[in-house]
């Protein structure tokens, strides 16, 4: 597993998809803190992209890279290699290349612009933030593996994995407050927190906006997480809930994967 690990890695960083995803956060963060000194502002801004940018990108490649390394696969599967190494090596290596290109991309600006600062709170700041966005990666690029795995044709793995982010990303938001305002009579605290678990875009949102005193920003759902776990335990239950949804669709897709017959 770890040539093949290795043979992954090489051949993902030379992809130029992954160097544009790099630099597409490195000026986005540059011009963000040429144009604006506050932290705070700048952290609120990047995070609507996170939440939007980096579904969509890791959908989108991971199903790519996935549907374009069939052939290799076929050929690997010809060899004695366990099949649960060839998809966990895909997956790290694809994972990862995505998610230091965002971490890179978004630290290098940050210590530059932040060299100076005094106080911990904006580093926590920009950690989380980080945190989140790796998250989001490991999570949409399972959901990218397991669609290409079900779905023979690309058109179709394409159709869901756009479907997938909607829902994540827009629908989800409109479903909340279509309950909300429909039974705004109940007492819907309870109700309401649970369906932000069922969404993990909107636990790694809920995760940075805890870190900012930005009520406005939270939404129905942030602003009631905020008041019940507004701590140290809500942050871990905000970890853990994400590191299930990593592992959820990635046991579903190695699954579909040690099953599927190429």
């Amino acid at each position: 597993m770890g040539k093949l690990l290795k043979y992954e890695f090489y051949n993902m960083f030379r992809n130029k998809w992954i160097i544009f995803y790099f630099l597409f956060f490195l000026l986005l963060t540059s011009t963000l803190f040429y144009f604006s000194k506050e932290p705070a502002k700048v952290a609120a801004t990047l995070l609507q992209m996170v939440i939007l940018v980096i579904p969509l990108v890791s959908l989108i490649l991971g199903t790519i890279f996935m549907y374009d390394s069939r052939n290799f696969i076929e050929l690997l599967l010809s060899q004695p290699i366990d099949r649960r190494s060839i998809y966990i090596a895909k997956y790290t290596a694809t994972s990862l290349s995505l998610g230091l290109a965002f971490v890179l991309g978004v630290f290098i600006p940050y210590i530059l612009f932040l060299t100076g600062v005094e106080g911990s709170k904006e580093y926590f700041l920009f950690f989380s933030l980080l945190v989140s966005g790796l998250f989001i990666t490991f999570i949409f690029i399972a959901f990218a593996f397991l669609i290409a795995v079900i779905f023979e044709e690309k058109v179709k793995g394409f159709g869901a994995s756009l479907l997938l982010w909607l829902y994540m990303t827009l629908i989800y938001d409109g479903i909340i407050l279509f309950i909300t305002i429909y039974f705004r009579d109940y007492p819907l605290e309870k109700p309401v927190l649970i369906l932000s678990i069922l969404n993990p875009v909107d636990i790694a949102r809920i995760f940075v906006i805890l870190q900012l005193d930005i009520s406005a920003l939270l939404g129905y759902t942030g602003v009631l997480f905020k008041q019940f776990f507004d701590t140290i335990m809500g942050k871990v239950i905000s970890l853990g809930v994400m590191v299930v949804w990593t592992f959820i669709p990635l046991m579903a897709g190695l699954w579909q994967f040690r099953k599927k017959d190429f």
